[in-house]
């Protein structure tokens, strides 16, 4: 969403934010927008250039303290800058360097570490991003079933590929309009005619999957979804949905594709397979899996993988499985092994604190608003009355709840020393450095962000 909603006054000159103005306008003459990623430079962003890290708190080119509740968009599971990630890659270059282009040892133990929390994958290959094991995965999927459709969940997101990137947060009015003549909208300008062959079904709609694999029986190759919907906030899947949908992809000749690049590693050691009991086919992991540095995973059954062994499906690249991903991949796989159990656990307790405190704040405040969260993982929405119940869809935010409202309380949280993103479809993420004095930190800050905020409704 690159547009400021209606009712949303653009950032001015508000605060202490004269350096990161000025530096963002100097980036823009050379790096396109002035960052890499547009979600980080949005037209409702207020200007933010991050100096130093150490973690839960980021310190901006004004000198801000901010305590980072965005957490690199999910991977910093243990928070900036942790002594066992740093360590490991400062050792991995006096031993190995950058880069090698050769087989390792070190990629031998990351992969019998996922494949021990992750049952489900016999086989799995290294990526750099989770686009790239996208990517593969709709390559395996198409090439294992012979067939092409993919049925796909909205509000999902599984990176800019030309295989699935459509406009995952289009209006709900022109994703009906379009599935009418057998179309979705492209994410992005440029993609000459795709994505091909997607098929759109709400998330918890098992009726709506049904109808959608009876509608294209014989050529749907899979069923692919995020187990938990993190692009949409964050919305669990209802009990048994997963189940379900794994029967239903199974019975129609499809294969069942989990997109946990978000949920690996964060909402338990073996992501929503190990929190649901449900395996997958085949699994795309990137994010906490290796802490805060770029890498993805492709993974699954030994029958599906088999066509990378043989050559049918090629997969390559040269920073795929680089070694200084993987020693810091080692080093939080090693952590999750030995240390998972009471790691999840106060995950857990810090995510409930943060959540309970905030409906709290809220509900005192009068402002109706909806707290969601699965593991380390939360959602904020401002809901248009009090009425909205918990969204089981992307459809349900859509509908009810305020956009506006809530990038105006996001601006106010930024200048009052807590950062979340300011769009309502990216989740809070929780680290192992929110303890339970910083969450309460972040509760009284937002205390006073709330008395700052024009709370008439937006849209």
């Amino acid at each position: 969403m690159a547009e400021a909603p209606a009712g949303v006054e653009l950032p001015g000159a508000i605060g202490r934010d004269a350096e990161s103005r000025r530096l963002l306008a100097r980036a823009s003459a050379s790096i396109a927008k002035g960052a890499s990623s547009t979600m980080r430079v949005l037209d409702y962003h207020l200007p933010l250039v991050v100096e130093r890290a150490e973690g839960a708190v980021v310190w901006d080119a004004d000198g801000n303290d901010l305590i980072d509740m965005n957490m690199g968009y999910g991977p910093l599971i243990f928070g900036h800058r942790p002594r066992l990630v740093t360590d490991a890659i400062a050792r991995e270059l006096g031993n190995r360097g950058t880069l090698l282009g050769f087989a390792d040892t070190v990629s031998i133990e990351v992969a019998e570490l996922i494949k021990a929390a992750f049952p489900s994958i016999d086989l799995l290959r290294f990526t750099s991003t989770g686009t790239e094991a996208s990517q593969t995965a709709v390559r395996l999927a198409r090439a294992f079933t012979g067939r092409s459709k993919l049925v796909l969940f909205e509000g999902c997101y599984h990176g800019s590929t030309d295989g699935t990137f459509h406009r995952y947060h289009a209006a709900p009015a022109d994703i009906d309009a379009l599935a009418e003549r057998g179309e979705v909208a492209p994410g992005t300008g440029g993609m000459n005619g795709a994505p091909r062959d997607i098929v759109l079904v709400p998330f918890n709609d098992i009726e709506a999957l049904g109808a959608a694999l009876a509608a294209n029986r014989g050529n749907v190759a899979a069923v692919m979804l995020e187990p938990v919907l993190g692009n949409a906030g964050v919305i669990a899947p209802d009990p048994g949905f997963l189940a379900a949908v794994a029967t239903m992809a199974r019975n129609a000749g499809a294969l069942v594709v989990f997109d946990e690049v978000i949920t690996g590693f964060r909402i338990a050691r073996g992501g929503a397979q190990e929190r649901y009991g449900v395996e997958a086919d085949l699994t795309m992991l990137s994010k906490a899996a290796s802490g805060g540095v770029p890498l993805g995973v492709i993974g699954g059954r030994a029958d599906v993988m088999k066509l990378m062994v043989d050559g049918v499906v090629f997969h390559g690249g040269v920073y795929s499985g680089n070694p200084l991903s993987l020693s810091a991949a080692l080093a939080v796989q090693r952590e999750f092994a030995a240390n998972g159990a009471s790691i999840y656990a106060r995950l857990e307790a810090s995510a409930s604190r943060l959540a309970d405190g905030l409906r709290s704040l809220l509900r005192g405040a009068g402002i109706p608003a909806v707290v969601s969260h699965v593991g380390a993982m939360l959602s904020l929405w401002i809901a248009r009355d009090d009425a909205a119940p918990v969204p089981r869809s992307y459809r349900d935010v859509v509908r009810t709840m305020d956009h506006t409202r809530l990038i105006r309380l996001q601006h106010a949280a930024q200048r009052n020393g807590v950062y979340f993103h300011p769009n309502h479809f990216e989740p809070w993420y929780i680290s192992t450095a929110h303890t339970p004095e910083i969450v309460d930190r972040v509760l009284d800050r937002l205390s006073g962000a709330l008395r700052e905020v024009d709370w008439r409704p937006g849209g």
